[in-house]
C-alpha cells in the first residue's frame, strides 16, 4: 500500500480546496475508490474522524476530518478504510456508517422563553437547560432574536469570555416595535425587551441606547396583526432604522408576516427576514423580486408545524420519556395539561393553525423556487418548539416543503454562518472552528438521522452529551460566580453575594420576608422558583394617578412605597382580575377576593372621587403612600 509523507499530503489537500467549488466536489478521490487509504496524519494532538461521509456545508463525500486543537486542520479526501488514515499518536474514532456535519446553527432563538403553552409561565430562568439541551441537539451556535437585554448580552459575554460551556451566541437585543406593536402589546410594561418606535425622529435615541451593548443585529418588527389589528412601523421608520443600522455596520433583520411587509422592508433596504409570511401566500413576482435583491429568508416552519400539531394533539414527543433529558419536566406537564391547551384545540385554532402551517411552506417553496438564499431557524421557545430539538424538525421541514435535502442541511450550516458573516463556523474545511456533529446513518436520505446524535465537538472538545442531560443537573460554568452585588445581572441564585437573592428580574437583591426588610421604595417580592423566598424589587416611580406607564401599562403599588409599572387587564371597580393579577389602569387587584378596586385619594387631592356608594379607604399602611381604594 502506497504511503505519502504528511507534506505531500497536504500539499495535495491545498490543491483540493483551492481547487474545488464546493469544498468537496471535483477533487479527491471518487466515491468507493481507495486511492488516499494510506494518508499519514503525523500529528498526536489530533482527533481523526475517518470511515465515514462528511458533509462540509455544501457537499457531502467519503472523507477523513482531522481535528487538531479548537479548529479543523484538514479534510481529507476519498473512501480510506479503517487502518487506512495513521494519526502518528493521536486519537483516531472510527465513524463508519455515520456521516460528520458541521455543528447545526439556529438563526431564530428566544433564549429564555420556555415551549409551554400560550399563557403558561414557568417562574425558573430556564437558560441553562435550554442551553444544554441545543449542545446535546448538536446546536453550536445560534442567533437570539428577543430576550431581555440585560440577560442575554450577559450571558453572550461569559459566552466569549470562556466562563460557560454554551454554543457560540450570538444576539440582537430588544426588539425595535411601534408602542402596542409585536411582541409587546398594548398595556404590557416592556422592560428592556422593546424599544418603542413611533416615528423616524426616535430613532437615534434608540440606536443611542442600544449601540453601547454592541448587538449582533438589528431586530425590527413588522406585522399588522392576525385576530387583532396591530400599530405598524412606519415606512419612514423602518428607512430611518436601515440607514441608522448601516451607519453603525449592523445588519437588520425583520419580523414580517404578511406580503406588504416584505415590501416595506425591500423599500428600505431591509432584505433579511426572520420568517417566511404565513398570513397570506405571496406572489412569485415579490418573491422575485426579493431574490433579485439578494434577499435571505430564515423560514422558521418549526413554529407554525409546532402549533398545529400541538392543537391537533399530534405533538408526538411529548409521549417520549427522553424528552426530559433536553425539555424541564413543568413544561412538559403543561403542554400535557388539557386545561392549559383547550384554547388551541378549539376548531377555530386548529383552522387557524393548519392555514398558518399550509402559507408557510408554501411560501418558502414559491421563494426557493425564485431563487432566495434560505438559512434555517427555529423560533425555538414557542409552544411546541423545544430548544435545540426543533432545528432538526426545522431542517426536515425544508425538505418536506420541496429543499432539496443537501440545501436543507446547508441551510443549518453554511448558509446560516454566512448569514452571521462568519466563514469560519458551518463548514468542515481547514482553518474553521471545530464545531462537528456526529449522527448514526445519513440525513440526505432521512432526516431523522439528526436526531441519532452519536458525538458533539465544540470547537474541538468532545462533549459529554449524557453529563449534560436535564436530569443530571450538569452545571455549565466552567467558574462558577459568586458575590455579585445589588443590582448586578445574575444567571442564578448562587452568584448573589450573601444575604441577596436572584430576583425575577434577574439582578441581585436584598433578601426579605416582610417589606420592613427592605429599603423604602422597594417591594419585597417572592418568587416561587427562588430558594431564598423574597428579594427586594425597587420599584421605577410611576404615578399612581397620572398612570403615566409607556404602552398603556398599569401602574400599581406593591408597598412600602414602591410602585411600579405592571400588565393592564380589563376589568376595573369590582370586576374580576385578570389571571396575572391585573386589573385597568387606575385600579388594583384584592388578590383575596381576585377583584378589582378603583384608585382613590384618602385626602381627596388627586384622581377622580369614587363613585356614589363608595368611599375611599386609605392603604396608606399597605402601600406606604398616600392611596386608597374604592370600597
Amino acid at each position: 500500500m502506497h504511503r505519502t509523507s504528511l507534506g505531500a499530503a497536504m500539499r495535495r489537500l491545498s490543491f483540493c480546496i483551492l481547487a474545488a467549488s464546493p469544498p468537496l466536489a471535483g477533487c479527491g478521490a471518487a466515491e468507493g475508490s481507495s486511492a488516499l487509504a494510506a494518508t499519514e496524519i503525523a500529528c498526536s494532538r489530533c482527533t481523526v474522524l475517518k470511515g465515514g461521509t462528511v458533509f462540509d456545508g455544501s457537499r457531502a463525500a467519503r472523507a477523513t476530518v482531522v481535528i487538531e486543537g479548537d479548529r479543523v486542520r484538514q479534510v481529507v479526501l476519498g473512501d480510506v478504510a479503517l487502518g487506512g488514515v495513521e494519526a502518528g499518536g493521536g486519537e483516531v474514532v472510527d465513524v463508519a456508517g455515520k456521516t460528520v456535519l458541521p455543528g447545526l446553527i439556529d438563526l431564530h432563538v428566544h433564549s429564555l422563553s420556555v415551549a409551554g403553552p400560550h399563557g403558561y409561565y414557568d417562574e425558573e430562568l430556564h437558560l441553562e437547560d435550554h442551553t444544554k439541551a441545543m449542545l446535546r441537539a448538536g446546536v453550536t451556535s445560534y442567533l437570539d432574536l428577543g430576550s431581555s437585554q440585560h440577560v442575554i448580552f450577559e450571558q453572550r459575554a461569559r459566552i466569549d469570555a470562556g466562563e460557560l460551556l454554551a454554543p457560540q451566541l450570538f444576539a440582537a437585543g430588544p426588539l425595535l416595535t411601534p408602542t402596542g406593536g409585536h411582541p409587546c402589546y398594548h398595556g404590557s410594561p416592556p422592560g428592556d425587551f422593546c424599544l418603542f418606535i413611533d416615528a423616524p425622529d426616535e430613532v437615534a435615541a434608540a440606536f443611542e441606547a442600544l449601540l453601547p451593548r454592541a448587538p449582533d443585529f438589528i431586530k425590527i418588527v413588522l406585522e399588522s396583526g392576525g385576530s387583532r389589528p396591530l400599530p405598524r412601523l412606519s415606512r419612514p421608520s423602518v428607512a430611518a432604522i436601515a440607514e441608522a443600522a448601516a451607519a453603525a455596520g449592523v445588519r437588520v433583520i425583520a419580523h414580517a408576516t404578511q406580503a406588504v411587509d416584505i415590501e416595506a422592508a425591500l423599500d428600505a433596504g431591509v432584505t433579511l427576514f426572520a420568517h417566511v409570511p404565513d398570513q397570506e401566500r405571496i406572489s412569485p413576482e415579490l418573491a422575485r423580486r426579493m431574490a433579485a435583491a439578494g434577499a435571505v429568508v430564515v423560514p422558521t416552519l418549526a413554529v407554525t408545524d409546532g402549533l398545529y400539531r400541538l392543537a391537533l394533539g399530534a405533538l408526538t414527543e411529548l409521549d417520549d420519556p427522553a424528552l426530559a433529558d433536553d425539555v424541564p419536566a413543568g413544561v412538559i406537564a403543561a403542554l400535557r395539561d388539557p386545561a392549559l391547551v383547550a384554547e388551541l384545540r378549539t376548531a377555530r385554532f386548529q383552522d387557524a393553525a393548519r392555514a398558518w402551517r399550509d402559507h408557510a411552506a408554501a411560501n418558502l417553496l414559491t421563494c426557493y423556487q425564485a431563487g432566495v438564499a434560505i438559512a434555517a431557524g427555529s423560533d425555538a421557545g414557542n409552544p411546541g418548539v423545544f430548544h435545540g430539538l426543533a432545528l432538526r424538525r426545522e431542517v426536515a421541514l425544508l425538505a418536506e416543503a420541496g429543499v432539496p435535502p443537501i440545501e436543507a442541511l446547508a441551510a443549518a450550516t453554511r448558509a446560516a454562518a454566512d448569514v452571521l458573516g462568519r466563514v469560519d463556523l458551518g463548514r468542515l474545511e481547514e482553518g474553521a472552528v471545530a464545531d462537528v456533529l456526529v449522527v448514526d446513518g445519513d440525513p440526505l436520505a432521512d432526516m431523522r438521522a439528526l436526531e441519532r446524535v452519536s458525538r458533539v465537538y465544540k470547537a474541538g472538545v468532545l462533549l459529554d452529551r449524557e453529563a449534560l442531560a436535564l436530569p443530571r443537573g450538569t452545571s455549565l460554568a466552567r467558574e462558577p460566580r459568586a458575590g455579585a452585588g445589588p443590582g448586578e445581572t445574575c444567571l442564578a441564585a448562587s452568584e448573589c453575594a450573601p444575604a441577596r437573592s436572584c430576583s425575577p428580574a434577574q439582578v441581585c437583591a436584598a433578601i426579605c420576608s416582610d417589606a420592613a426588610d427592605c429599603a423604602p421604595g422597594s417591594a419585597c417580592l417572592f418568587d416561587g422558583a427562588s430558594a431564598t423566598g423574597g428579594s427586594c424589587v425597587e420599584g421605577d416611580g410611576c404615578d399612581l394617578f397620572a398612570q403615566d406607564c409607556e404602552n398603556g401599562a398599569a401602574c400599581v403599588f406593591w408597598g412600602n412605597g414602591s410602585t411600579s409599572c405592571w400588565f393592564a387587564g380589563a376589568g376595573s371597580d369590582g370586576e374580576p382580575c385578570d389571571a396575572s393579577f391585573a386589573c385597568a389602569p387606575g385600579s388594583v387587584c384584592d388578590a383575596a377576593s381576585s377583584t378589582c378596586s378603583d384608585l382613590c385619594d384618602p385626602r381627596g387631592e388627586r384622581g377622580e372621587p369614587c363613585p356614589a356608594g363608595k368611599r375611599c379607604v386609605d392603604q396608606a399602611a399597605i402601600a406606604g403612600l398616600p392611596v386608597g381604594v374604592c370600597e
